[in-house]
């Protein structure tokens, strides 16, 4: 990924934590490298520069090329070699034999072909699967990298994080016909379709733009009375949902706006119990009373169906953050052990919490 300005600011404090005030010509920062590791930086097939990760996972090295001995510019491909203890970065120009990866390490390509000057600056973040590469024609502003006379220097600027990323928390839901189903006909009956949930769930950003999340939500159950003369019932809806779904995201420093869409399955079980009052009755001069009773219905369904959603993320931290979303879904499935009838619903889920980042 090839950006003339913005993307730098996300290495300025970076900078300051290898104790370079200012970025030289043809200089690569590398991110987000396992600590300790050694870093590589070599020319076609030369080995051009060595550093090692500080504790933060950061390297500074120097790009000489031939472009900083009077050619004044030069392009190349950029590779991108994992190994045990080793970040191998590669800078191979047009026309060069890429040289083998060697050993076990994993080969990663960066697509397109980069501009080098002598005035160059180049941001590598290998904290994802895919390492992601920024480019400038010129260094980074002095005021990113250092802060007033006599202050300690600025820290790095929070992101919302790639990787694997916990969450749980509160949230409300609301069934849509789930009241007006179990009251059917009956004038005096009411119930709460607006119940409070719980949540759970697992997600992991491939890039901070792109990720793929499962979660589960126990609303709790719906409910509705109702009674006519001499009759009278309870219901309720007691639905599970596990959801699966893409989630595309806007990432603005430590905000994550994001959408989501994908498919739910529910597993739901409707019960309604019914009472009929005794009925006493005068025929030809005889009284006759008919008993009534309870008696319970009770449906099993489950099946798949959509959802689709949005929200924001707040990180506070690089391992700690916020959430609020909104999701609306419809559920929809067939009686468990075959039989007639179903369960055909929409809902509505707000939905809060925290958010956990797992590792680095």
């Amino acid at each position: 990924m090839m950006g003339p300005w913005r993307p730098l600011a996300l290495a300025a404090a970076f900078t300051v934590t290898v104790g370079i005030g200012t970025a030289t010509a043809q200089t690569v920062f590398v991110r987000h490298a396992p600590p300790g590791s050694t870093i590589e930086l070599v020319l076609n097939a030369a080995t051009v520069a060595s550093a090692t990760a500080d504790a933060r996972g950061d390297a500074m090295l120097a790009l000489k090329t031939p472009a900083t001995e009077g050619k004044g510019e030069t392009s190349a491909r950029v590779y991108v070699d994992v190994c045990d203890k080793l970040r191998r970065v590669l800078f191979v120009e047009p026309g060069t034999e890429v040289p083998p990866p060697g050993g076990a390490c994993d080969r990663k390509e960066i697509a397109g072909l980069f501009a080098v000057r002598r005035v160059t600056t180049f941001v590598l973040d290998l904290a994802g699967p895919i390492p992601m590469l920024w480019l400038r024609q010129g260094p980074v502003p002095v005021e990113w990298l250092v802060a007033e006379p006599g202050a300690s220097p600025v820290g790095p600027r929070r992101r919302s994080p790639t990787g694997l990323v916990l969450f749980g928390g509160g949230s409300f839901a609301e069934f849509r016909d789930a009241v007006g189903m179990a009251c059917g006909t009956v004038e005096e009956c009411s119930g709460d379709a607006f119940k409070h949930t719980y949540n759970a769930g697992v997600a992991y950003w491939f890039t901070r733009f792109l990720a793929a999340e499962a979660s589960y939500m126990k609303p709790a159950k719906v409910t509705a009375n109702g009674s006519e003369y001499g009759y009278r019932f309870n219901s309720f809806l007691d639905t599970r949902l596990l959801t699966v779904a893409g989630k595309g995201g806007v990432p603005i420093g430590p905000v994550r706006f994001f959408g989501l869409a994908g498919a739910n399955y529910h597993q739901a079980t409707s019960s309604t119990t019914e009472t009929i009052d005794d009925v006493t009755v005068i025929v030809d001069d005889v009284t006759q009373t008919f008993l009534g009773g309870t008696q319970t219905f009770e449906m099993k369904t489950a099946g798949w169906s959509w959802m689709f959603g949005g929200g924001i993320e707040i990180w506070a931290t690089s391992s700690l953050g916020i959430y609020a979303e909104g999701r609306y879904a419809k559920v929809k499935g067939v009686p468990v052990g075959g039989g007639e009838g179903g369960l055909d619903d929409r809902a509505t889920f707000i939905l809060f919490g925290a958010r956990i980042h797992i590792g680095r």
